[in-house]
């Protein structure tokens, strides 16, 4: 009798256990969904960032359009890095700077070629921002979050540093 109870009290969890795992992968892919047009219908009030393209096309359009490359190494689950996306990047005088004197480059170390380029460019902790010449050589790189003045201030770094 208790080895009946015991067996129907553990389909009982099984059951309940698979429940939940469909309902929060659901939950979590359409919360992804949704993210993701937020965040494509702020593009015309932010940093233009490219996405998954090749660094090799980031760096050739700013060989052509002479400018830097700025790259912004994330994950979908970096809490700072969705912040900056939302507080810093979103700030007029910063993205139309950034937008102006380089090409952004958003790169999820976790997708596509994001875990190649984190390796290449020694990447440990998000968010990481990398300002690189027209030859992909690191003029400044920052790990960690950055308010608004800090992001200002790289960014007129790299510019100066890359006159020299």
């Amino acid at each position: 009798m208790y080895k009946k109870l015991f067996n129907m009290y553990k389909s009982f969890s099984l059951l309940l256990i698979s429940v939940a795992l469909l309902f929060s992968c659901k939950s979590s892919s359409l919360a992804k969904k949704s993210e993701k047009d937020y965040t494509s219908n702020r593009m015309e009030e932010n940093i233009k960032f490219y996405y998954g393209i090749s660094l090799t096309d980031v760096i050739d359009r700013a060989k052509s359009e002479n400018k830097l490359v700025f790259i912004d190494f994330v994950a979908d689950w970096c809490a700072p890095c969705k912040l900056m996306e939302e507080d810093i990047y979103t700030y007029k005088p910063l993205y139309e700077q950034i937008n102006r004197d380089f090409i952004s480059y958003r790169v999820d170390i976790e997708k596509e070629n994001g875990p190649n380029l984190s390796y290449l460019y020694d990447v440990k902790k998000l968010p990481t921002l990398v300002f690189l010449d027209t030859r992909g050589k690191i003029i400044i790189k920052k790990e960690g979050s950055v308010g608004i003045s800090g992001v200002m201030r790289l960014a007129n770094k790299a510019i100066e540093m890359n006159k020299q």
